[in-house]
């Protein structure tokens, strides 16, 4: 099941930033008005900001569309907000939609979710057969992709009764070799579907400042939050595309 609130925390002190004089920071700010109230903690004794309310689909599982979508379809997807979210438009023509909607407080959350038409790539939705095709799902790892340090897990889940495909990646690289200069990292949950005609991709990951290392990432932004995060977008996207 769903969670219908997920922890937003605080982004850490300064000493936890790799980058101090990194101008332009951030700062926290109150919430907006439809934001909880409940309260928790990081787990390193920072107060957590109020609690974020996802999105919610009717509780079923996502339904099937009849045919290949197209930009008309889209643009009644790209209409589609939700309390607590900025949306922003990355993608959007004649056979692919991509939306990022993102927290508006801190740690900075997007779930980008991209929607396309299948071709030959919407295999069954069984781990065995998604297995053959890791390297793939990999890209997402970008220039971390080669980096042995990385955590990467690749699974199965339900999501409303329905089997999905799914991964997570946590790393963070500083330095100038083969992965070239500066800092690269990520903490993302990726989460695969497809009926069968239109395939769907939610990448629910930390797009905050830098931190002290991937585990305190981890701290501010944990692999369950991600998780219910991408599962909440793709449950009310999988109940707004057209089905006929």
């Amino acid at each position: 099941m769903i969670a219908t609130l997920l922890p937003v925390r605080k982004t850490l002190i300064l000493s936890f930033v790799l980058f101090a004089a990194c101008k332009g920071k951030p700062q926290h700010r109150e919430p907006p008005a439809n934001i909880g109230s409940a309260v928790g903690t990081t787990g390193s004794g920072e107060r957590a900001a109020p609690d974020l309310q996802l999105p919610q689909g009717p509780g079923t599982p996502p339904l099937k569309t009849t045919r290949k979508l197209g930009r008309a379809d889209f643009e009644k997807l790209a209409a589609l907000e939700y309390p607590g979210f900025d949306k922003q438009q990355h993608g959007l023509n004649d056979v692919v939609f991509e939306m990022r909607q993102m927290t508006k407080d801190h740690p900075r959350l997007w779930a980008t979710v991209t929607i396309e038409p299948c071709k030959d790539d919407c295999w069954p939705m069984d781990l065995a057969t998604w297995k053959t095709h890791e390297a793939d799902l990999k890209k997402l790892l970008g220039p971390l992709a080669d980096d042995p340090t990385v955590d990467w897990e690749m699974g199965q889940t339900i999501v409303r009764g329905q089997p999905m495909i799914y991964t997570y990646q946590l790393g963070q690289h500083t330095g100038s070799d083969a992965h070239g200069g500066g800092l690269a990292f990520t903490d993302a949950y990726a989460l695969y579907y497809n009926d069968g005609n239109n395939k769907v991709r939610v990448v629910a990951e930390y797009k905050d400042d830098p931190t002290k290392g991937k585990d305190v990432m981890a701290k501010l932004a944990p692999k369950t939050d991600l998780q219910l995060l991408a599962q909440a977008f793709m449950d009310v996207y999988t109940h707004a595309w057209p089905t006929s």
